[in-house]
């Protein structure tokens, strides 16, 4: 529910992403099998990649945990979520692994970094969308 609720606000945003010279890539838990349904099933117009080792998001130092997945606050938001039209269907790829959005360049900068610490925490776009144009 959460990786929907994510992707649908990129989506929002993407124009403004492109307009400005970046581009969006979603990076999965799953398998490619599972990011191409993904991507069908819910009109995501974006470049999905996987990453089932995990070794992205080790490398961004992402949080993991059962409680971040299942805390108090990730249960308010999935209620949230759920009010928003967001249903939780089948999960793929690792649950307990949390994600972050990150805007990089140019060359190996990272202008803007948000390491989610819990499930379905929102994606402060006009942050996003800043950084970028400040890159």
């Amino acid at each position: 529910m959460f990786a929907r609720q994510r992707a649908a606000a990129l989506m929002e945003i993407k124009k403004q992403i492109e307009a400005n010279g970046a581009k969006i890539l979603i990076i999965g838990s799953g398998t490619p099998e599972q990011a191409k349904t993904f991507a069908e099933n819910f009109n995501v117009e974006l470049d999905i990649y996987v990453d089932e080792s995990l070794q992205t998001y080790n490398a961004f130092s992402l949080e993991r945990g059962f409680f971040k997945t299942l805390g108090w606050k990730s249960l308010k938001c999935g209620v949230r979520a759920m009010q928003s039209g967001f249903h939780q269907g089948l999960s793929a790829g690792d649950l307990w692994q949390q994600g972050g959005v990150f805007v990089l360049g140019p060359g190996k900068q990272i202008v803007y970094q948000h390491v989610e610490q819990y499930a379905g925490e929102p994606l402060e776009k006009d942050e996003v969308l800043q950084a970028i144009k400040k890159r």
